[in-house]
């Protein structure tokens, strides 16, 4: 091999290379574009309403706890109507700083068995059944709140 031909497979060598680097770019872009929308729509899907009391609004002190989880409750019956939905509401209510969950306030779904059906802040809690105590507790604390509310 001469050094011109070194030289000439060099160059094609280092145009491949800029190709390559070039599309890899271009996908780059595209997995860019996806991440600014973690949740896109699924096709026939509409997004759901805005919940009447957001985790934001619980945070600054505009809504409570209960107002927030009446709204959570509302919604998530109004917008289950179809799997799709389901899931898109999953993934809405697991988006940090969203309307469904700021800070320290996040949706936890349970069912009356005390299973913990969905966990918005850490997923690998979903599926576990609660301690007998806390399950308890909880429900004692359900049966003041629905006490207190007007008959």
């Amino acid at each position: 091999m001469t050094i011109t031909q070194w030289k000439a497979g060099k160059t094609l060598f280092l145009v491949a290379g800029a190709l390559v680097l070039a599309v890899i770019c271009s996908e780059a872009q595209l997995a860019l574009a996806q991440v600014r929308d973690p949740c896109p729509l699924p096709p026939g899907v509409e997004a759901p309403a805005v919940p009447r009391a957001t985790a934001q609004q619980v945070e600054d002190g505009s809504a409570t706890l209960m107002d927030f989880a009446v709204a959570v409750r509302d919604q998530y019956i109004e917008s289950t109507a179809t799997p799709n939905q389901a899931l898109h509401l999953g993934c809405l209510i697991r988006q940090d700083d969203g309307d469904w969950r700021f800070r320290s306030t996040y949706v936890v779904l349970m069912t009356p068995t005390g299973t913990v059906f969905i966990h918005a802040k850490d997923m690998t809690l979903s599926g576990r059944k609660l301690t007998p105590s806390i399950h308890r507790a909880i429900l004692c604390q359900r049966r003041v709140e629905m006490s207190l509310l007007p008959p």
